[in-house]
């Protein structure tokens, strides 16, 4: 990996849960200062793994303008010979239509990488691993075809500015909901199980999860909050976190460590 002030590289890179209300906002100017720094020639995947906004609908053009400048840094990154993935979080809808070219939209729940070196990395946003029925009832509404048309009738500002409220509601309770982490390892732990894979990676909790797994072959990853802006790196068969001040200054790394102290 690469940790100058002008490029990062490395197997997987990896970054979500960026929650960017506007690209011109911290957060978008970050991430697309990151895009634009990846080393195409020795990046073999770029992976947004949900929830990279507050909200957006690939469908309406409103949306599709108003995030032209990241699409447009993702598809020069695709161009240029990186593999680029958009894993569809629970902040986002219809994806597939955001007519980004070159750029992998992934609407199902997981994705499968396999890396050069030959590592598999099984990968999901991460709001799905746990079976909860009433979200799950909640989610399969908000991205049923009934939503979408919905969302087709309301004018681009006005829908934007309901989503970005709610979003903001929704993150201030964040602050007082205790994660049961347990509960999520062991329902990620399950989940890695289902197949033949060195690693997971999820994101969805904003916590920056770096546990081995039973058996003590592999980890299973997360990317910390954005609050905190930084990425995920795998390179030389292992992982570290990259973190990001502003845009232009050089990237801190640091290695990854267990949130249990394990």
């Amino acid at each position: 990996m690469s940790s100058d002030s002008e490029k990062l590289h490395g197997e997987l890179v990896l970054a979500s849960d960026v929650h960017m209300r506007d690209v011109e906002d911290a957060r978008g100017h970050l991430l697309i200062d990151l895009v634009n720094r990846i080393d195409p020639a020795r990046t073999q995947v770029f992976v947004l793994n949900g929830d990279i906004f507050d909200f957006c609908f690939g469908q309406s053009p409103y949306y599709r303008a108003k995030f032209k400048p990241l699409g447009e840094a993702l598809e020069r990154l695709a161009a240029a010979g990186t593999r680029v993935v958009f894993v569809e979080g629970n902040h986002e809808f219809w994806m597939d239509a955001i007519g980004w070219r070159g750029v992998e939209i992934v609407k199902a729940k997981d994705l499968l990488l396999t890396l050069r070196s030959g590592v598999r990395v099984r990968v999901t946003h991460g709001d799905l691993i746990i079976h909860d029925k009433l979200y799950r009832a909640f989610r399969g509404l908000v991205k049923s075809r009934f939503f979408a048309a919905f969302a087709r009738l309301v004018p681009g500002r006005v829908l934007d500015k309901l989503t970005l409220r709610y979003a903001k509601v929704s993150r201030a309770q964040d602050e007082y909901r205790t994660l049961n982490h347990q509960r999520i390892l062991d329902a990620f732990a399950g989940w890695l199980a289902e197949g033949a894979y060195d690693h997971g990676v999820i994101g969805h909790f904003h916590v920056p999860y770096a546990e081995a797994r039973a058996d003590g072959k592999g980890l299973m990853m997360s990317v910390d909050s954005w609050d905190k802006p930084n990425a995920l790196v795998f390179d030389g068969g292992r992982f570290q976190r990259i973190f990001l001040a502003e845009a232009g200054a050089p990237f801190r790394a640091a290695p990854v460590r267990s949130v249990l102290g394990q």
